[in-house]
């Protein structure tokens, strides 16, 4: 009896601690789909009310989710009523340059601050990222009347991409990336005779390239969807960036919601198509910094 417990038993353990995981793996499974949902359920709404007809009920109890009456007419109406070809145009310029000058200018920063060594370099990196807790909102005036009286790019694409061709975070994001890397890699090419900016270009960069694309996604984003400081530099139409362009919707389509719904999915849909095709190199870039 003694021994047919004691192989009972550990089979029951077994049995339990496998019911034990799942159910917490359902409970897990469950809070993330109501947390997703809860997260979607405005985007989802939004997107559903710019396909809305004018005999499709924009609020109403209990709320009509589905269009009855799906039309593109809202988003028609929209683009012959504001440029949003220009908009899409000077947004992408924007966001194109922003994000290729930060990745070669953070790149180049955070180099030296993690795999060279000199006098200072701590001191420097931690200097960097005091300056984190400065709230941005501070730097826009100075910012502003460097930009009107020194360098003379007010209401241009300069005026945006110029201020925003570095970031601190993402320094320290390919600092913590770089880290990562065998510092014996490092020595072999160096063996062979590889220069500093040869080393950077050709071993660092390929090994970090999802971290690049973290950095990459989180620049073009929020040169994407950055409004304040494009709104103080931009004000003639055709200099316009498209959050900044459709803030007119308020004006124009004020008692026309369909019209601003239109308008915010157009804004946002370039954003997740960007994010859906650089998921994996976003999660791996993430998990590499982490490491590092």
């Amino acid at each position: 009896m003694a021994q047919a417990r004691t192989i009972t038993n550990p089979a029951l353990a077994v049995r339990t601690r496998a019911r034990s995981q799942i159910s917490e793996k359902i409970f897990w499974y469950l809070l993330l789909c109501l947390l997703s949902f809860v997260t979607i359920l405005p985007f989802l709404w939004i997107f559903l009310t710019a396909f809305k007809g004018p005999n499709d009920a924009v609020y109403s109890t209990p709320p009509q989710l589905i269009p009855r009456d799906p039309t593109l007419a809202n988003f028609v109406r929209v683009w012959n009523q504001l440029p949003i070809g220009r908009f899409f145009l000077n947004s992408i310029t924007v966001a194109v340059c922003t994000t290729g000058f930060n990745v070669l200018v953070t790149s180049l920063a955070a180099y030296p601050l993690a795999k060279m060594k000199f006098p200072g370099r701590e001191a420097i990196f931690y200097l960097l990222l005091a300056t984190l807790i400065v709230p941005a909102q501070l730097t826009y005036i100075p910012s502003f009347i460097l930009a009107v009286n020194v360098f003379h790019y007010y209401d241009s694409l300069p005026a945006l991409i110029l201020p925003n061709i570095s970031s601190v975070f993402n320094i320290f994001l390919l600092r913590q990336a770089f880290k990562t890397v065998p510092n014996d890699l490092i020595d072999a090419a160096k063996m062979d005779g590889a220069s500093e900016l040869r080393l950077w270009w050709d071993v660092l960069l390929p090994v970090v390239r999802p971290s690049l694309a973290t950095v990459a996604i989180f620049t073009f984003v929020n040169s994407w969807n950055d409004f304040f400081w494009p709104s103080l530099m931009l004000h003639t139409r055709e200099q316009m960036t498209l959050p900044v362009g459709l803030a007119a919707l308020q004006g124009m389509f004020t008692s026309d919601f369909r019209g601003v719904a239109a308008g915010v999915t157009m804004t946002v849909i370039p954003i997740l198509l960007f994010f859906i095709a650089l998921q994996r190199q976003f999660i791996r870039g993430l998990a590499g910094a982490v490491k590092g």
